[in-house]
Parts: C-alpha cells; structure tokens; sequence
C-alpha cells in the first residue's frame, strides 16, 4: 500500500509541474478590429471586417496564445445599426466561443456626433449587443466629426452616465476619448487640458490611448497623461494597422513596449492589420509579450504564421511549408516596403498567390 501511494504521489506532482508550466491567458492583453478597410481595397472581395468564419479563427489563435480581449471597434463599419437575425445569431456564436475559451468579447459602439435625444437608441443598441452574450462594451469618441468640444464631451458624459445607470447587465470595459493622442496639440499640457471634461466620468473606468503620435514606435508609461483623479489607462497600438490591401506589416512588435503595461496594471491592445492570414505571426508575437516575454524569434514566428497558411488552403502554389516560412522569414528580416503584393511575390517567389487569390 506505502508503495502504491508512492507511486500516487509521484504522479500529482508531476500533473502540478506540468499545469504549473503551462501559460495562462492574459486577461489585460489582446487584438482589435479597429481598422479602416474600404471596400476599394478589398481582399478577395471581403473588406470591412473580418468574416465570421475568420473571426472564429482569430479568437481561437489568440486563445491558442494565451491573449485574454477580442476588441471589435471597426471604423468603416456601422458598430451602432441593430444586427439582422444572421448577424445576432453569428454574434451569439462569437460570445459562446469566447466565454469557452475565458476570451473576453469586447464590442465598441460609436456614438459620433451627439445629442442627447439619441440616448435610447444607443441603450437600445447596446441592450440588443447585451442579447447575444456579450457583456463587455467600450464608447469610442475617436476620428469622429464636431466631438472636440466642450458642450459635445459634457454630452459623452452624460452618455456614459447614463448608459452605465441604465445597462446594470453590462460592463463599460474602456473610453477612447477624442483626444486619444498627445501630438493634437502642441504640448503635453494643453493635451490634458483636453481630456479635463471627459475625466469627468467615473475614475474607475480606463481610457485608451495611443501615447504621443497615433502609431509610435515605442511606447513608455510616460507617454500616457497624467489625470486626476488617476485612473487605469490602456495602450492602443496601431503598429501594424496598414489600411491598404497592398501592404503587409512584416517589422516585429517586440521590444517597442514597456512590459509593464503587458499586466493587468495597464492593458495593451494590438490594432490589427486585413485580412487574417496576414498577421498570425503578430498574434504568435503578442502571445509570447502576453507571457512574460521580451523578445521574439522571427524564424519562429514566421513557422508559425506558414503552418496557419498551410492549415487554412493558402500555400497552393506547389511550395513547401518549409519554403514559404524561410521567405517569411527573410521578409521580416528585409522589413522593407512593397508598392503592391505582385512586388513582393516578385521579391519572394516561394510567396507567389498566397496573399493574392483565395485560399483553396
């Protein structure tokens, strides 16, 4: 019997070292759908917004890499018309599959220009989004028309005010405000200066920015302003956000980011480039960030991002993985830019149609 139980315990700590090695999800980091993509730069025919199917995909892989937020906040998207029953039945499948995998669904409305005869139909908005599952949203005030003064941003106030009185069921998760970066004005000062009536709302809720400029290269805690009374801020990172079906982000987000504002004491949000197959190693990279890492290998991102093209139909061009990730990775490597994907191709021949036709 002190045998068997030997042998028992012995195989419990070994389950302990193996679940205690294995990352958990990161609650404070994660992706956005955040970007401009028209229809004149389709991919495929898709623009907009990411499929269902790719959405799918996308929660899975940053699930897969242990990133905690899915943010959908796209600009040329109408985020505050009521869904059609498709729409809220899709919906309803991304909350499911997010709370399966302890992957936040996060949902930006976009309330623009303001007045405040057009609160119920936000509420009525928002509660319609609260119906599928989802019970996380964020108020975005960002690159919309007439918000920068004062009268509009005591009505976003207001809104929030009331949104938050009138939605007991869901959470405000973050406030882009208006002046979501530091070079719109002429001095650090006059920025917070700025911000002053929208600091107005609850302290506990956190705003997003995007530091100094709308895409730095690298981002301090400093760069974030300093409110009183303080509260949480949260990074934005439009990095590799390329609005062009022509451009494909290959520079590295490492070693850009200060690593504290990986934890839960800020929050980190990485922008997204379209379609999907073109930012998995960006996903693989914010993953390894998201853990405690520092540093990315390029050749294992590149692996990774070739075996998601390779598993998804897209390397049908008679090549190899093994092929197609060493050009990833000298693509990354070169980092340089291509006026259009039949440039790059020409530059990587091992890459010819895997981002110009569809996947098979």
């Amino acid at each position: 019997m002190k045998y068997y139980n030997y042998i028992f315990f012995i195989l419990f700590v070994v389950l302990l070292v193996i679940n205690g090695s294995q990352a958990v999800i990161n609650p404070a980091v994660g992706v956005v759908e955040g970007y401009y993509w028209t229809q004149a730069d389709a991919v495929n025919g898709q623009y907009g917004s990411y499929s269902f199917s790719d959405r799918q995909k996308l929660i899975q892989m940053m699930a897969d890499n242990n990133l905690g937020v899915y943010w959908y906040s796209p600009q040329t998207v109408d985020v505050n018309a009521l869904w059609n029953t498709q729409q809220l039945n899709e919906w309803t499948t991304i909350s499911a599959l997010g709370n399966s995998l302890n992957v936040k669904i996060v949902f930006g409305i976009r309330p623009g220009w303001l007045d405040t005869a057009v609160f119920p139909t936000i509420l009525a908005r928002l509660q319609q989004i609260a119906s599928s599952g989802i019970t996380y949203y964020t108020v975005n005030f960002d690159d919309a028309e007439g918000v920068d003064t004062t009268s509009q941003q005591q009505k976003e106030v207001q809104l929030i005010n009331y949104l938050q009185t009138n939605l007991p069921s869901m959470t405000l998760y973050s406030v882009l405000p208006f002046a979501y970066y530091q070079d719109m004005f002429t001095s650090k000062t006059k920025w917070q200066t700025a911000l002053a009536t929208i600091n107005q709302v609850s302290s506990t809720i956190p705003f997003v920015f995007t530091g100094k400029e709308i895409a730095p290269s690298t981002m301090q805690t400093s760069q974030f302003p300093t409110l009183s009374p303080s509260r949480p801020y949260k990074f934005f990172d439009n990095w590799i956000a390329g609005d062009t079906k022509d451009r494909i982000s290959w520079g590295m987000i490492d070693g850009r980011v200060d690593s504290v504002i990986f934890t839960s004491q800020y929050g980190y949000f990485l922008n997204l480039a379209f379609p999907l197959e073109r930012v998995p190693h960006h996903i693989y990279c914010l993953g390894l960030l998201a853990t405690g890492s520092t540093s990315c290998s390029v050749s294992a991102s590149a692996n990774y991002w070739a075996n998601y093209l390779n598993s998804n139909g897209f390397i049908h061009n008679g090549k190899t993985v093994s092929q197609v990730a060493t050009s990833l990775t000298n693509a990354i490597n070169q980092d340089n830019y291509y006026d259009s994907i039949a440039d790059l191709e020409a530059a990587f021949p091992n890459l010819s149609t895997i981002f110009s036709t569809p996947p098979v």
